[in-house]
C-alpha cells in the first residue's frame, strides 16, 4: 500500500511541485565610481551650504578661491548657494575659508541622506521580482515595504518544509535552519542527512530563508532572517507525511510547508487527512498545476472527482490552499483553482518571468516555476505575522493572509479570497488583532 502511494506522490511532484530549472548565472555587475564621494559622516566632500546676506553679491564673496556658486531655490526669500571646490578641497577647508565672512549668514556641509525603505544587497535582489511591491511590480508581495515594519528584536520562526530535503551546505541558506533538538531529520534514511538530491524542497527553503543582505544570491523573506527551515525528507508516501507531520508537531513547529498532493479520489487519504487535522499550526499546500500537456489549471469546484488535489481538498480549517500568480498579479495559466478550495494566490512565475532561488548544488541558482513556488511564499508570510505577533492564533493568522490580499478582477470567482498575497498588508492587518 505504501509503495503505491509512493509512485503517486512522486508522480504528482512533478504535476504540482515540477520545477522547470533554467540557468540562472550570475550575470556581470559593472561597478562604476560614484559622481561625488560621500564622506564617512554622510555630507559630500567638497560641498557646502552657505546663506549669504541680502543684496549680496556671491561672484565677489567667492572671488579667488577656486569655488563654484549655484543658487539653491527655496521658496523662502533667503539666499542660500550651494559652494562647490573646484580644486578638491575638503569640505571642512571650504567652511574655513568663508566662516570669518561677514556676509555669510551660515555655512554647512552638503549632508547625504539615505531612504528609509530596507533594500538587501543580494546580488540576484533585482531579479526577485515576487518580493518586489506592488507600485513597482503589480504580482509581487510587497517584502520590501514589510521589511520597514521588521524589527531585529522580533522572535525567530521555524517553518517545516515536508519534501525533497534541502541543500544544508548552500551559502544563503545554512545559518537559516533549525538547530539543535529542532533540526530537520531524514524521515526516509533516518542515519542520514536530510540533503537534497532533487532540487525541489532547496528551492521553497530559498524562497523563505535564503540569508537576506548578505551580498551574496538570493534574499529570502525576512530582511533580519527572522524564518527558519526545518528540513523534513520523506519518500511522499503516506506513512512518512504523516511522521513527518508528527515530528513537526512535537517541536512546536508552527507552520508546515506542503508542495505536493495527488489528483483524483486515490487523494481522499482519510489517514493523511486526520495527521494534518491534528496538527496545531498551519498547513499551506499547493493548488496543483494542471493539465502538463495543455499548460492549463484544473478547476477544482467544476464538478470532475479527477481534477480535484488534496491535501488542498481536504476541508480543513488549517489548510491554506494556495495557487499560482504571474508577473502581473493573474492567475498563472498552468495554476489550478477553485472558488471553494483554493484560498489564494502568490507568485509562482511563468516561462517569461520565472523566479531565481537555490539549486541543491552547492552555492548555485537556477530558476523554476510552479504552484510549490507560491505554497513557500504563502508559508513565509505566515511565518513573518507569527514573527511579529507571536499571540496571534492559527486561526487568525489564516484569516489576516486571507484578508489582506491585493484583490484581482481575474481572481474573482476563481480564488476564495479573490486576490494575491501582500506582506505589508497581511502585517499590517495583523496589528490590530
Amino acid at each position: 500500500m505504501a509503495k503505491k502511494i509512493s509512485q503517486k506522490f512522486l508522480a504528482c511532484l512533478f504535476l504540482i511541485g515540477l520545477i522547470f530549472f533554467g540557468s540562472a548565472n550570475r550575470s556581470s555587475i559593472a561597478s562604476a565610481s560614484p559622481e561625488k564621494k560621500t564622506a564617512a559622516n554622510n555630507y559630500i566632500e567638497g560641498e557646502v551650504i552657505a546663506e549669504i546676506q541680502p543684496d549680496t553679491d556671491i561672484s565677489q564673496i567667492i572671488a579667488g578661491k577656486n569655488i563654484s556658486a549655484s543658487p539653491i531655490e527655496n521658496g523662502s526669500g533667503q539666499n542660500f548657494y550651494l559652494l562647490r571646490s573646484l580644486d578638491e578641497k575638503s569640505t571642512k577647508k571650504i567652511i574655513k575659508a568663508f566662516q570669518k565672512n561677514t556676509a555669510i549668514i551660515s555655512l554647512q556641509p552638503n549632508f547625504k541622506y539615505k531612504t528609509l525603505a530596507r533594500v538587501s544587497n543580494d546580488v540576484y535582489r533585482p531579479r526577485q521580482w515576487p518580493l518586489f511591491d506592488t507600485t513597482e511590480t503589480p504580482g509581487g508581495v510587497s517584502a520590501f515595504s514589510a521589511w520597514d515594519t521588521e524589527s531585529q528584536g522580533q522572535r525567530n520562526v521555524a517553518i517545516a518544509i515536508i519534501d525533497t530535503g534541502v541543500s544544508l551546505d548552500h551559502q544563503d541558506l545554512k545559518d537559516n535552519l533549525t538547530k539543535g533538538i529542532a533540526k530537520g531529520i531524514n524521515i526516509d534514511s533516518p542515519r542520514k542527512k536530510p540533503l537534497d538530491s532533487d532540487g525541489h524542497g532547496s528551492f521553497l527553503a530559498g524562497i523563505i530563508a535564503a540569508k537576506t543582505n548578505n551580498k551574496k544570491g538570493i534574499a529570502g523573506s525576512s530582511f533580519f532572517n527572522h524564518l527558519r527551515v526545518m528540513a523534513l525528507k520523506f519518500d511522499f508516501t503516506t506513512a512518512e507525511a504523516i511522521t513527518a507531520i508528527n515530528y513537526a508537531k512535537a517541536k512546536n513547529v508552527p507552520i508546515i510547508n506542503a508542495s505536493w498532493g495527488s489528483y483524483g479520489a486515490e487523494g481522499l487519504d482519510q489517514a493523511l487527512k486526520d495527521a494534518i487535522a491534528s496538527f496545531p499550526g498551519i498547513f499551506v499546500t499547493a493548488s496543483g498545476n494542471g493539465d502538463p500537456k495543455t499548460n492549463k489549471g484544473f478547476n477544482h469546484d467544476g464538478g470532475n472527482p479527477n481534477e480535484k488535489m488534496y491535501p488542498c481538498d481536504f476541508e480543513l480549517a488549517n489548510i491554506l490552499c494556495v495557487g499560482a500568480s504571474d508577473k502581473n498579479g493573474n492567475l498563472a495559466d498552468y495554476s489550478d483553482y477553485g472558488n471553494l478550495s483554493v484560498d489564494v494566490v502568490a507568485p509562482g512565475g511563468t516561462d517569461n518571468d520565472p523566479i531565481t532561488g537555490l539549486s541543491n548544488r552547492k552555492n548555485k541558482y537556477i530558476s523554476a516555476e510552479g504552484s510549490s513556488l507560491s505554497t513557500a511564499f504563502a508559508s513565509a508570510e505566515a511565518g513573518l505575522i507569527i514573527s511579529k505577533y507571536p499571540n496571534l492564533s492559527a486561526a487568525q493568522v489564516i484569516t489576516i493572509i486571507k484578508s489582506s490580499v491585493d484583490p484581482e478582477p481575474s481572481l474573482q470567482g476563481k480564488v476564495l479570497s479573490g486576490g494575491k498575497i501582500n506582506y505589508q498588508k497581511a502585517l499590517a492587518l495583523a496589528g490590530g488583532y
